[in-house]
C-alpha cells in the first residue's frame, strides 16, 4: 500500500478515535441527566403515594370524628324521647336518631375500606422508601463510575491526541492539508475510503474502469473519488 495512503489512514484512525472518546465525555452530563430524571420520577411517584396514605389518614379521622358527633347526638335525642309530650315529637325524635344510626353505619363501612386501602398504602409506601433508598445509592455509584470513565476517556484523548500531532509532523504538507480539507467536508470521518471491486466504500458510487486500472497499475499513488473526493485505499478481493 503506498505510504502516502498508510499515513493518512493512520491519521484517520487516530481522529476517529479522538471524535468517539470526545463524544463519550460529551454525553457524560446527558447520561447523568438521565439517571436524575428517573430518580426525580420515582421521587414524585413516592410523595404522591404518601399524600394518598395521609389523605387516606384524614379521612378516617373525619369519619372516626363524626361518628363520635353523631354517638353523642344519639344519647341527646334518647333523653329528648323520654320527654317528649306529642307523638309528632317523638316520631321526630326518632327519625332523628334513625338517621343518625344510619350515618354512623355509613361511616364505619367507608372506615372499615378506607383502612384496608391505608394499609395497602403503607405497604407501598414503605417498598418505595427501600427500593428509592437502595436506587440512590446505585444512581450515585453509576455517575461516579460514569465519572471515572470520563476521566480515562480524557486522559486516553490525550495521548492519542499527542501522537496524532507528532505523526502531523510527519505527513508530507502537501497530503496533510488535502487529508485536513477532506475532514472538514465529511463529517463521518471517513477521509480514506476502500475501493474493492471498482466501488468507493464510503459513497457507494462506482469506480471508472480507466481510473481503477490506475490504482491497481500504480499502487504506491494517491488518487481520490470522483463522486466523493476521497482517498482511495486499494484492498484487493483476496480468492478463497
Amino acid at each position: 500500500m503506498a505510504q502516502e495512503v498508510q499515513l493518512a489512514l493512520q491519521l484517520q484512525r487516530m481522529d476517529r478515535q479522538l471524535a468517539q472518546l470526545e463524544a463519550e465525555i460529551r454525553g457524560l452530563p446527558k447520561k447523568i441527566a438521565e439517571l436524575e430524571k428517573q430518580l426525580e420520577s420515582h421521587e414524585r411517584r413516592l410523595e404522591a403515594d404518601r399524600a394518598a396514605l395521609a389523605s387516606n389518614q384524614t379521612e378516617i379521622r373525619r369519619l372516626s370524628g363524626a361518628n363520635a358527633d353523631f354517638v353523642e347526638k344519639i344519647a341527646k335525642l334518647k333523653k329528648q324521647v323520654m320527654q317528649a309530650t306529642t307523638q309528632e315529637q317523638l316520631t321526630a325524635f326518632q327519625h332523628e336518631i334513625a338517621f343518625c344510626e344510619t350515618e354512623t353505619t355509613k361511616n364505619e363501612a367507608s372506615s372499615m375500606r378506607l383502612l384496608e386501602e391505608g394499609e395497602t398504602l403503607a405497604a407501598t409506601v414503605k417498598q418505595a422508601e427501600v427500593a428509592l433508598a437502595e436506587e440512590r445509592v446505585a444512581v450515585e455509584k453509576r455517575k461516579e463510575e460514569a465519572k471515572a470513565l470520563s476521566e480515562v476517556d480524557r486522559k486516553k484523548g490525550v495521548k492519542i491526541y499527542r501522537e496524532r500531532q507528532q505523526l502531523g509532523k510527519e505527513v508530507p504538507p502537501k497530503l496533510l492539508e488535502a487529508y485536513e480539507r477532506l475532514r472538514r467536508k465529511h463529517k463521518d470521518g471517513i477521509v480514506v475510503a476502500e475501493c474493492t471491486e471498482a466501488m468507493c466504500s464510503a459513497c457507494m458510487m462506482n469506480i471508472r474502469p480507466a481510473l481503477m486500472q490506475q490504482i491497481r497499475q500504480y499502487p504506491d499513488k494517491l488518487f481520490n473519488c470522483e463522486s466523493c473526493l476521497r482517498m482511495l485505499s486499494y484492498n484487493p478481493p483476496v480468492s478463497a
